[in-house]
This record gives C-alpha cells, sequence and structure tokens, in this order.
C-alpha cells in the first residue's frame, strides 16, 4: 500500500518517484507505450496493461519477452468496464487515454453528456479499484481547468496535484491521492501546481517517454509548504 505521496529521494524519476517501489500498478490503454517498460527497469514489477486492442496486446506482450520483462499482465479490456476487485491496485496510470475520450467533446467549457459520461465511467472505474490510500496518474494535454470538474465530480474522494512540463508545448502531470480530500474542499482546496525546473522537450522525446524518469519532483518538505 502506499504509505505517502513521494516516499522516495529525489534523484529518482519522476513517474518512479510518485509510483514507489513494490506496488500492484494498472496502466489503461497502454497501446504501443513504453511506460511500462521503464517502470520494470526501474524496479517497480507487478505491472498489469490493459488495452482495447487484441493486436496492440499481443505486440506488448512479444516485446516484453523479447525484453525479458517477465510476469506483467498485458490484457486485452475495457478501461469503461473493469473487472478488477475493488481496492486492487496501489496506482493506476494513463497517458493520453483519457484525452481519447474528450477528443469529440465538443466545447472543453461545456463537454457534451455522452463523453462525461464516459469520462466518469473511468474514473469511477479508477477511484474503486485503487487502494485505501492509492494514486491515480494521468498524463495529458488537458490544462487544469479543464480536467478539475472532471476529477472534482461527486464521490471521489483523492485530492488533485499537478506539474508543468515542456516550453510552449505543455503536458500535465496529474497526481490524485485517494483518500485525502477535505471536506471543505471546494473551500479550502488543497490541489497545488508543484514549481520545478521546466524541461525544454522535443517532440521525439516526448514520444520515447524517457522524460517521465528523467524529470524530477519537489521532496516531500517543497509539497507541504
Amino acid at each position: 500500500m502506499v504509505q505517502r505521496l513521494l516516499p522516495i529521494p529525489p534523484s529518482r524519476g519522476l513517474m518512479s518517484k510518485v509510483v514507489g517501489q513494490m506496488l500492484q500498478v494498472l496502466e489503461l490503454g497502454c497501446g504501443s507505450s513504453q511506460l511500462c517498460d521503464g517502470l520494470y527497469e526501474d524496479g517497480i514489477t507487478q505491472i498489469t496493461c490493459i488495452d482495447l486492442s487484441p493486436i496492440a496486446v499481443e505486440k506488448m506482450q512479444k516485446r516484453l519477452t523479447a525484453k525479458g520483462f517477465h510476469g506483467v499482465k498485458v490484457l486485452v479490456m475495457d478501461m469503461l468496464n473493469l473487472p478488477f476487485g475493488s481496492e486492487s491496485f496501489d496506482a493506476v496510470i494513463e497517458k493520453g487515454t483519457m484525452d481519447v475520450l474528450l477528443v469529440d467533446s465538443g466545447d472543453p467549457w461545456n463537454p457534451n453528456p455522452e463523453t462525461v459520461s464516459k469520462v466518469n465511467a473511468m474514473l469511477k472505474g479508477v477511484h474503486r479499484v485503487l487502494t485505501p490510500e492509492g494514486i491515480f496518474i494521468s498524463i495529458s494535454f488537458g490544462q487544469p481547468h479543464f480536467r478539475r470538474p472532471l476529477f472534482e465530480a461527486a464521490g471521489f474522494t483523492w485530492s488533485m496535484q499537478w506539474n508543468t512540463f515542456g516550453d510552449g508545448f505543455h503536458y500535465f502531470f496529474y497526481t490524485l491521492k485517494k483518500g485525502s480530500k477535505k471536506a471543505s474542499f471546494n473551500q479550502d482546496r488543497i490541489e497545488k501546481e508543484v514549481n520545478w525546473n521546466s524541461t525544454s522537450l522535443y517532440q521525439e522525446h516526448l514520444d520515447s517517454e524517457n522524460y517521465l524518469f528523467q524529470s524530477h519532483l519537489a521532496d516531500d518538505n517543497e509539497l507541504e509548504e
């Protein structure tokens, strides 16, 4: 179980620092992503990856086998209908998958109800399968003022923090920790943007996902200020 939000020393990479060690991790919409590879190389090996595409799953299974990454589960599955038991994972990760759901949302300030329903189904499933102190990581183009209404929907008990990286072309790294939402959340906000050195990224670096393991977060004391 996740004991603290950022338990690993600052020398660790961004993703591994948030996720921690020896956890049960679920990646949504893995596709051809190599997030799993980076986590495994960093010592996080209890990973389940899911995708709706059988072709993507088969290719990923072959890649991981060729690398000798044993024990990683890669499954054909719909992230809108997760079959896992409640409180099954310490961390759930998605990179751009939520963005795909929102492609046809229309006005970002007032997305259409069908899209909102799909996103809510995804988030409810994530919230349910997370352990009581579990962490949901969402890596997205979506800006905080557009994501906040979705993440703060009724029934969710997680807090919200985010990191911004890139110059001009920004990605957002959202960290939502279950069980840490205050009762007076709307009046006494606990989400904050963590300040850290901006990283200049070329598109090939973004595509390779290496930035997730090379970038660093502030330590616990900085986050609590």
